[in-house]
């Protein structure tokens, strides 16, 4: 398995990905009205149109896709605030080391720009992967938002 940038031609394959997700594993979290919403916003086209101003990484597995992870930068250039996005790997290969793969390139781009941490809205099914990750909750309150996620966050080392 390798880690590499997205390229616009895997669009389907990340769309697949996170879709999949959505439908199998967080729809039991989550209203039936919002994986609808979520599953339309994650079309192909969307998936290349974001991967101009997110740094995109995917998961390669015999010649396969298997999973992405974004990092964005939702603050300024002259002020970052990056956060680590649509992380998903398949669903049958949850558990194996790849969210964990995307998650150190992620974080190893947010250092490169200089980044001294990388913030998360969880879902609640990703809660358990970022704590063992080293993440920790927002005021260290382990607390819900407005969307039923959770904010985490990790100061990574330059």
């Amino acid at each position: 398995m390798r880690i590499e940038r997205f390229q616009a031609s895997q669009a389907d394959a990340v769309s697949r990905i996170i879709r999949r997700n959505l439908i199998e594993i967080n729809s039991r979290d989550y209203s039936q009205d919002r994986i609808d919403a979520l599953v339309a916003y994650f079309s192909p086209e969307k998936i290349a149109e974001n991967s101009q101003s997110q740094c995109t990484f995917v998961a390669i597995q015999d010649d396969q896709v298997v999973g992405t992870a974004s990092l964005d930068n939702f603050g300024s250039a002259a002020s970052p605030d990056y956060y680590a996005v649509t992380v998903f790997v398949l669903p049958e290969l949850h558990g194996q080391g790849i969210g964990t793969r995307l998650m150190e390139a992620v974080e190893s781009e947010a250092r490169r720009l200089g980044a001294e941490k990388v913030t998360v809205r969880a879902a609640i099914t990703a809660k358990g992967f970022y704590l063992k990750l080293g993440y920790s909750f927002r005021d260290g309150v382990e607390e819900l938002d407005d969307n039923r996620e959770y904010i985490m966050g990790k100061t990574i080392m330059r």
